[in-house]
């Protein structure tokens, strides 16, 4: 007895369409950085010379190496206090405020990007004026506001 629903090949099918869809624009991107030309379509050979100028440019690396070390620091912590929230829901069982706790760790999950991060801007902004911290916006609230 053949099970209902749709054969494995169109399944299959419908996969690799999907991973092609993915893909193929990276590869595609991948290979045309090694263009010689300044131009993006049109092909005038091998090059490794947008590389060399890329590792010559220190401006580059050293927004590379701010953003490698916001991304372990926002790592870090978010794993510490999401392992701390997880185990403050679990083991700490009916609590005072547990509901509101909840939510509160929900509501990045369900938030758009966009209205938490101008949120978090004017939360700095308020903060600066208010008490003087953080001296603008810069790598610490950068950091702050990928933890959340």
């Amino acid at each position: 007895m053949r099970r209902a629903g749709r054969s494995p090949t169109f399944l299959f099918s419908c996969l690799c369409f999907g991973f092609a869809f993915l893909y193929v624009p990276i590869l595609v991107m991948i290979a045309y950085s090694f263009n010689d030309s300044r131009l993006v379509s049109v092909w005038t050979g091998f090059s490794l010379r947008w590389y060399g100028a890329l590792w010559e440019n220190e401006q580059i690396i050293d927004a590379a190496l701010l953003s490698l070390r916001i991304a372990f620091v926002s790592a870090t912590l978010a794993t510490a206090l999401g392992t701390l929230a997880a185990l403050a829901i679990t083991r700490m069982g009916r609590f005072r405020g547990r509901t509101l706790f909840s939510g509160m760790l929900a509501a990045p999950l369900v938030m758009p990007e966009v209205i938490t991060g101008l949120s978090l801007l004017m939360l700095f902004v308020s903060l600066e004026g208010a008490i003087g911290w953080p001296l603008g916006r810069g790598a610490d609230t950068i950091t702050i506001a990928h933890i959340t």
